[in-house]
């Protein structure tokens, strides 16, 4: 219960000082360009990674990046840049 009222609490911070959410409640943020490239910032780790499928943890769950010829261009601390065929994207 306390973690929701937190959560409330910090996106009508965000909204009232038009602060990008996204990092105030810790969620991942995914940007795609095309079927060619994927960013994944504020990720939790890297789980899994071949050719195929990648998978990332976040605060919402596990990100699972599907397709072929899959490679990651950078990884950081929170940031995995993936470029290949992206077939899809889930959140698990």
């Amino acid at each position: 219960m306390r973690s929701a009222v937190n959560q409330t609490l910090k996106r009508k911070f965000a909204q009232t000082f038009d602060l990008p959410s996204a990092i105030l409640l810790d969620q991942a943020t995914i940007h795609l360009m095309g079927d060619a490239e994927a960013k994944v910032v504020n990720h939790k780790g890297l789980v899994q990674y071949t050719n195929t499928c990648i998978k990332a943890r976040s605060a919402q769950g596990l990100i699972e990046i599907s397709g072929a010829d899959l490679e990651i261009v950078s990884l950081s601390s929170s940031e995995i840049k993936i470029s290949g065929m992206i077939r899809q994207v889930m959140l698990k």
